[in-house]
């Protein structure tokens, strides 16, 4: 793990940031560049290892900075998860896209609802492209499912979970610039072609058998769902 650091000063701030990216940093960096709120740490979990850690925008706003290069791609519930366990102490947590861009004011909009005991989600479509969630909730929810691999449905599952232990969630008006779809768009259309609808298929199982876990990670499916 690699970080770069700089102190941010005041109480009200994001305890930390999670941000997967497969591809595209270009487009991480013009996501660092519009962070305008105090940020405690940025948490990037880098599934491509297309990341320079030396070539990243350093923002004033953001304080510990650490980039988790993985050998192979954990995919987004993995990710999620992973940048959960990286910060355990938070009270809640802002989950991104690295396609998206900061509005201003949009930071301190998400700081402002955000609890432990909820989630916050975008006023855009799709609108877990940017995402608050508490501790309590992971504490009550539990993780994502990694059995859905590598993208798609995991926030669907995730919602539905939430619903079943009465976890409220939100859908604020807070704007932000997203970029959709940018990784598939990126060379990756004919493996979403296959894992899209087969990860479907998992969601509807589960929901035909008021199946509410989180799920496990499997090796098969980890290896028949590969982008790699």
């Amino acid at each position: 793990m690699a970080s770069h650091a700089r102190a941010v000063t005041g109480h009200a701030l994001i305890p930390a940031m999670i941000v997967p990216i497969l591809t595209n940093p270009g487009l991480l960096h013009t996501m660092i560049e519009t962070v305008d709120y105090p940020t405690a740490q940025l948490i990037i979990v880098d599934n491509g290892q297309c990341v320079d850690k030396s070539a990243l925008p350093v923002n004033e706003h953001i304080g510990e900075v650490h980039v988790i290069t993985m050998p192979a791609n954990l995919g987004v519930a993995g990710s999620w998860n992973l940048g959960f366990k990286a910060a355990p102490f938070a009270d809640y947590w802002l989950v991104a896209n690295f396609d998206v861009r900061w509005p201003d004011g949009a930071l301190e909009r998400f700081d402002s609802q955000a609890s432990a005991t909820s989630i916050g989600l975008t006023g855009i479509s799709p609108a877990w492209c940017a995402f608050t969630i508490g501790a309590k909730v992971v504490e009550r929810v539990g993780l994502f499912d990694e059995f859905f691999h590598p993208a798609y449905f995991e926030d669907d599952d995730y919602f539905r979970r939430c619903q079943h232990h009465g976890v409220e969630v939100t859908n604020t008006s807070i704007n932000v610039h997203h970029t959709n779809s940018s990784t598939v768009h990126s060379g990756y259309g004919d493996k979403n072609n296959v894992t899209f609808y087969e990860n479907q298929r998992y969601l509807q199982r589960k929901v035909e058998a008021d199946d509410f876990t989180e799920g496990r990670w499997s090796l098969d499916r980890r290896r028949d769902q590969s982008w790699d």
